[in-house]
């Protein structure tokens, strides 16, 4: 063995991904901070709820990039859109990303968690009202995709046909794969959503801390696995949440200070290894489990070596789809193609990388360890091959009824351009006959001002024409010689 890899989060007490934190009326650091002198341990906070952390972070500079780059293409003028458009698209990402990534996870991936019976389930409303609204650590990709989409069909319903929506979504393909880098390098810092067993001779194969299917960690005591389950916030709910752990698990609840070991042989049924914390360092556990010796404090589960395949993820699903769509961008001539590719190379990318990634967790169970879902795959590759075939049918509607890119007008356009012929201004005609001093028309005069306006200096025109013309025949009677002779008197009878 060359010797595997250990996330920092076994190795360093003082690793976090909880930036900031309310708690007891204030906004504070959680466990450590960074200054010139390196990083400093700090007192950890207790309770309260998380206000930012390193996976909220990168949300927050995917939804940065959702801005740069609307506003990088408007000004090149590839997307012919006004300034304020790329704020309205950022709020509607906003909206769907979170409530469609959030709503996938509780329906799809984790239900119990959030509708089921104590002790995984909540205790009352409340609780679950908090699980949902407060507690935004499950978020599924695929939800996020499908929750943009839906808000930009009801954007296009509401001002169809005008909304170049194809064409935005094409940025839109751009800005979620640089978005997908970021959110996977958050799920690797949160040692979450780890890849299947390596070789311990991989020289990157890494282990990572268990948890179990509703995100708990497991440690081993006693010769069987435990959860760690924190207890509710609320300590009104405290009690009743104890009393449903007790009846649903008779002499398998251990009380701490602020959590509780809740025992389940089943909380992991991968391979795992153990470790314990000493003077030394982190050590891992050489025995078999059920010979180790519980001594203190319980030993800390971990998977064996393991592919760090939330790094594969971000390289395909974030970076490679990222450069290929950037590079589409320069060649396609029809608007909607860019967002068809993304819905075609994203999931593609998908599916690839889940042949190194673990199952979740809460699909697996005794005779179904990997917690395959249909035919060997993961649920991730059965949503990613859904989404691969809507992408193909866009690419082919695109392919062959996208609006040319290149004819594409300024959106939104000017008022007056998109007023109703009823609503726009009354257009008179003002004819003239030739010969009158003007042309066959006076052309488009609007309003009854700008009549009168016109009227009034056609009048003067008409005035200086006959000044002119009486100018003229003067000087014809002055140059007449005939006409400077006196007429001659008329005979009477």
């Amino acid at each position: 063995m060359l010797g595997v890899l250990t996330h920092p989060q076994l190795i360093h007490d003082w690793f976090t991904t909880t930036l900031l934190r309310w708690s007891h009326g204030l906004v504070i650091y959680d466990q450590w901070l960074i200054s010139g002198d390196g990083i400093t341990a700090y007192e950890h906070a207790s309770g309260g709820e998380v206000l930012l952390d390193f996976y909220y972070l990168c949300y927050l500079i995917a939804f940065i990039g959702v801005l740069f780059f609307f506003n990088r293409y408007r000004k090149q003028g590839w997307l012919k859109i006004k300034p304020h458009v790329p704020y309205d698209v950022l709020l509607l990402t906003m909206i769907g990303v979170l409530v469609g990534a959030k709503t996938a996870y509780i329906f799809i991936y984790n239900p119990d968690f959030y509708f089921g019976d104590p002790p995984y389930g909540p205790v009352n409303a409340e609780d679950m009202l908090r699980r949902i609204f407060l507690n935004w650590s499950g978020m599924a990709s695929h939800g996020a995709a499908f929750g943009v989409l839906t808000m930009a069909l009801l954007w296009w319903l509401k001002g169809r046909p005008k909304i170049p929506i194809a064409h935005i979504g094409d940025i839109g393909g751009i800005s979620a794969a640089f978005g997908a880098i970021w959110i996977r390098l958050a799920n690797f810092m949160n040692a979450e959503l780890y890849g299947r067993a390596a070789s311990a001779d991989l020289p990157w194969a890494m282990r990572f801390p268990v948890r179990s299917g509703k995100g708990n960690p497991v440690v081993f005591r006693d010769g069987t696995l435990w959860e760690r389950m924190p207890k509710p916030e609320d300590p009104a709910q405290v009690e009743a949440w104890l009393k449903a752990l007790h009846e649903s698990n008779p002499g398998g609840v251990i009380e701490q200070t602020d959590t509780v070991l809740f025992r389940n042989p089943d909380a992991y049924l991968q391979g795992y290894e153990l470790a314990a914390h000493t003077a030394d360092g982190l050590k891992i556990v050489d025995p078999p489990p059920a010979n180790a010796i519980h001594i203190g404090d319980p030993f800390t589960v971990v998977t064996t070596p393991r592919h760090p395949s939330q790094l594969y993820q971000m390289l395909l699903e974030g970076l490679v789809v990222f450069v290929v769509l950037i590079l589409l961008r320069k060649r396609v001539k029809r608007a909607g193609m860019i967002a068809a590719a993304f819905w075609i190379l994203y999931p593609l990318a998908r599916f690839i990388g889940e042949f190194w990634r673990q199952p979740d967790v809460q699909f697996q169970e005794q005779g179904n360890t990997l917690g395959t879902v249909f035919l060997g795959l993961s649920m991730g590759q059965v949503l990613s091959l859904v989404m691969a075939s809507f992408g193909a049918a866009l690419m082919l509607y695109f392919w062959r009824k996208g609006r040319i890119i290149a004819d594409q007008k300024m959106w939104p356009p000017d008022k007056d351009e998109t007023a109703p012929a009823e609503d726009k201004p009354k257009v008179l005609t003002v004819p003239f006959e030739k010969g009158m001093g003007g042309s066959t028309g006076a052309g488009e005069i609007a309003g009854l001002s700008d009549l009168r306006a016109a009227l009034t200096e056609q009048e003067k025109q008409w005035d200086r024409d006959s000044e002119q013309g009486i100018q003229r025949e003067a000087q014809e009677t002055e140059n007449d010689p005939d006409d400077d002779k006196p007429a001659k008197p008329e005979r009477g009878d």
